[in-house]
């Protein structure tokens, strides 16, 4: 990990269809959706489950795991997503800031899902190619912006 990543878990429910597209100079698989959690707490006054603070994130992701999430996510399900928080500065006529994590991992919810695991191609292991980079990469300097 780098000086001055924020690494971040967020638990929520996929609020858009993922969308793969390619990005770069080498022209890499690149999925975005968004993903909202809504934080929950029990008010003991109340005696029952209020809803708190909503947090509404974009997510990225690249290579094999852009290919995995496209594949196998959809609007409405519920996700762990891990990986890097970031903010975009977005100006199209009014400024403002776009919460983004490039995800390292991302996985169904299984406390509110079920989910058939089936194994890639490489048999969960990655190629001595892109062994450790947790598909994860650093592509600032070939990085497009995404809107």
């Amino acid at each position: 990990m780098a000086v001055g990543e924020t690494p971040v878990t967020v638990v929520g429910t996929v609020l858009t269809e993922p969308e793969i597209k390619r990005a770069g100079a080498q022209r890499h698989e690149l999925v975005t959706f968004w993903v909202r959690s809504n934080e929950r707490r029990f008010d003991k006054g109340k005696e029952q489950w209020v809803d708190g603070r909503p947090l509404s994130v974009r997510v990225t992701c690249w290579r094999r795991l852009a290919r995995g999430v496209h594949s196998s996510l959809h609007k409405g399900d519920p996700v762990i997503v891990n990986g890097r928080l970031y903010c975009q500065f977005a100006d199209s006529g009014q400024a403002r800031v776009v919460p983004e994590v490039e995800a390292c991992a991302i996985g169904p919810n299984l406390a509110f899902s079920t989910a058939p695991v089936q194994r890639g191609e490489d048999g969960g292991h990655g190629s001595s190619q892109t062994a450790g980079t947790g598909d994860c990469p650093s592509v600032a300097a070939e990085a497009v912006p995404v809107a």
